[in-house]
């Protein structure tokens, strides 16, 4: 059976709290469309742009994007590329924003990843696929090339979704269970209790 892609990135749980989402501001003329589901940069002025590199370390998931189009703010599943607004008050009323997930390295999301993998792979490190979405939702996935105990790699393999009818485990795009292992300036995988920690 082919599985379908999943949408990006899904937190599914944060232990035994809520996952919460932080709003953010992107920037004005931002260069890509930030779906639902990408992964999340921050730069130096502390603003968030779509993912940028493959193998980098992940800043949050984008869940919920807020900008201005005609006049008019608009809640969607994205950001269009190329929003402009100006202005530099601290709530300006024109700026474009997304929510993101607020404690990535605690949470545990769903995405697949592009080729088979097998039961050795689990607790392995990947890094990312990062097309543009030109529709509501994200089409980033996790990268079957490349996996290593790498501790810089953004997501680490934690488990494989059984018993879902519509994904096959063992074939191309399997939905799978992932957590941060390189992310907003941590590095789980070097901590206590992490891959490659004490």
């Amino acid at each position: 059976m082919a599985n379908v892609q999943h949408p990006g990135f899904l937190p599914v749980s944060h232990g035994s709290e809520t996952v919460e989402c932080v709003r953010k501001l992107v920037l004005t003329n931002n260069t890509d469309r930030i779906a639902k589901g990408d992964a999340i940069d921050a730069t130096a002025s502390g603003d968030v742009i779509a993912h940028t590199t493959e193998d980098g370390e992940v800043y949050s998931v984008m869940m919920l994007g807020s900008y201005v189009a005609n006049g008019e703010r608009l809640e969607r599943t994205f950001v269009p590329a190329a929003t402009t607004y100006s202005g530099t008050a601290v709530n300006n009323e024109r700026a474009t924003y997304i929510h993101v997930v607020e404690d990535i390295v605690n949470t545990r999301f769903r995405a697949s990843i592009d080729e088979a993998v097998a039961l050795t792979d689990l607790n392995l490190n990947f890094a990312m696929v990062l097309t543009v979405a030109t529709e509501n939702f994200s089409l980033h996935e996790v990268d079957a090339t490349g996996k290593n105990t790498t501790a810089t790699l953004p997501w680490r393999l934690e488990d494989f979704i059984i018993g879902d009818p519509k994904v096959d485990p063992t074939a191309a795009d399997a939905h799978c269970l992932f957590r941060v292992n390189a992310g907003n300036g941590r590095n789980p995988a070097l901590e206590i209790g992490g891959s490659l920690g004490l």
